[in-house]
């Protein structure tokens, strides 16, 4: 074999060790005048949460797909992937390979070769809020395939016989359309020229030289504006292991004449890795001083409740009330889940929790080992109980290329079961799996001390990273 051959295949190969998990932004952010991806014919593989499980792109029900988005949401932010195969919800975080296309110029992800869920019941990017003009011409191009919204909009025209409707509160109207609908099977309520709508959202798509907006449900149209679709919601943030954070709990606008005066939220965390350390307000926030909180005994529920002589009032969306402060003390995803949310006596049903995400900074093997209720390493598999095992590594300069081994062995230094044998597919560097305690044959373990050893392998320089950490299988006390 000719070396030049030799020297093409090993590059080859480099290259495919070595493959980029993409953003949404990067596939669709461009300079090029007709909007097309810089990536436009290309193989590639993009990571997103599935913002709208599904969306049909014709007429025909096998023309259909979903919509999936960066988790920070905002221009250039989501990707249309078209995929008949595979079922996504909405929330969970998908990694898809497939090809870059220009369907008359609407960019999609086809011919998808590699499906993965790789999380689910992530919180949703908000919609961010534009103008109805910003969804005509040119300008509407940074919009494709993300989830936005309109606000206090007039209707301009009625639907027609392709069940399109226009909307207007700026210098253009803009067509609002039915894709997320299966086809033929879904029509407005009635409405009429000139009549005002609170706030349309949903995702734009790119059809016939003209943007839409494609609400996923009649719950993305809010027809009158009052409290009760009030929006709360808390952000996926970023941070550093060991540091104090501040996460902002946000609402939409709330008017003047609505007299609202107080407030009492409902939030649990998961402690396991990250401890709360108290409320902040600032003139940032709506909230001028801090509300009251009472936090559990267990750690990871947090009661708020704030009452006010005046009425509180934003005329601004996503302005925070007040912020939650928290130490991060491992890594890997947080949630911070809004369990209720109540102004004075109304109950907001529009509330998305948020998370801290805390990135592997050092050349380290991670490995956290507990159960649903806590960070003890004990189960009893003979009553259904499970045990995560999360593992990871440090994210690098262009992605993970990692493949993570967990191998079970028992107190004799047997092997008894391989639970994970992968590549590392996370943005995060960070992945978990629900283990039962059976071996190799599926067959449950006895009862005793086990060792859970974690080895990483560089893919492209063949470095390895190990970790140990003990197993306790238990059984019910008779």
């Amino acid at each position: 074999m000719k070396k030049s051959l030799l020297i093409a295949i090993s590059l080859l190969l480099l290259t495919g060790l070595t493959a980029q998990v993409l953003t949404c932004r990067e596939i669709q952010e461009t300079d090029k005048p007709n909007g097309d991806s810089e990536y436009a014919g290309q193989t590639v593989t993009v990571q997103g949460i599935v913002v709208a499980e599904k969306f049909w792109s014709g007429n025909n029900e096998n023309y259909v797909g979903y919509m999936i988005s960066d988790p920070e949401g905002g221009p250039w932010s989501g990707l249309y992937i078209f995929d008949n195969r595979n079922n996504p919800s909405r929330g969970d975080l998908v990694q898809v390979t497939g090809t870059v296309t220009e369907y008359y110029n609407f960019t999609e992800l086809t011919s998808v070769s590699n499906f993965q869920i790789l999380s689910s019941n992530n919180p949703l990017p908000q919609p961010t809020v534009i103008t109805t003009d910003q969804l005509t011409g040119s300008n509407g191009e940074q919009w494709e395939s993300v989830l936005v919204q309109v606000q206090d909009v007039t209707v301009t025209a009625t639907p027609d016989n392709r069940n399109e409707f226009y909307v207007n509160n700026s210098t253009a109207a803009c067509q609002v359309d039915d894709q997320c609908f299966r086809p033929g099977t879904f029509t407005w309520p009635t409405m009429t020229v000139g009549q005002n709508i609170a706030s349309i959202q949903g995702v734009v798509d790119y059809a016939f030289s003209e943007f839409g907006l494609n609400p996923r449900s009649l719950q993305d149209v809010i027809f009158q504006d009052d409290v009760a679709n009030s929006i709360i919601s808390i952000p996926v943030i970023n941070a550093e292991l060991g540091n104090l954070v501040d996460v902002p709990v946000n609402t939409t606008r709330l008017k003047p004449n609505w007299y609202v005066s107080s407030y009492k939220a409902e939030i649990s965390i998961d402690n396991t890795k990250i401890l709360f350390q108290g409320i902040k307000t600032d003139d940032t926030t709506i909230t001028p001083v801090n509300p009251d909180f009472t936090l559990s005994a267990s750690g990871d529920k947090i009661t708020i409740e704030y009452l006010s002589q005046e009425p509180i009032s934003s005329s601004e969306n996503n302005l925070p009330l007040f912020y939650l402060t928290f130490e991060t003390i491992d890594y890997g995803e947080a949630f911070i889940n809004i369990d209720s949310f109540r102004y004075d006596n109304t109950d907001i049903l529009s509330i998305f929790g948020g998370k801290i995400l805390s990135k592997i900074a050092k050349n380290i093997a991670h490995l956290s080992i507990g159960t649903d209720t806590g960070s003890k390493n004990i189960f009893d598999p003979s009553m259904n109980e499970k045990i995560n095992i999360e593992y990871g590594c440090k994210s690098g300069p262009t992605g993970i290329n990692t493949r993570a081994l967990v191998r079970i062995y028992d107190s004799q230094g047997r092997l008894v079961a391989t639970p994970v044998n992968t590549n590392i597919s996370s943005s995060l560097g960070i992945e978990k799996i629900a283990w039962d305690g059976r071996d190799n044959n599926m067959r449950l373990l006895p009862v005793g001390l086990y060792y859970c050893h974690l080895e990483l392998i560089d893919r492209a320089g063949g470095g390895t990273l190990k970790t140990v950490q003990p197993i306790v299988i238990k059984s019910k006390l008779k």
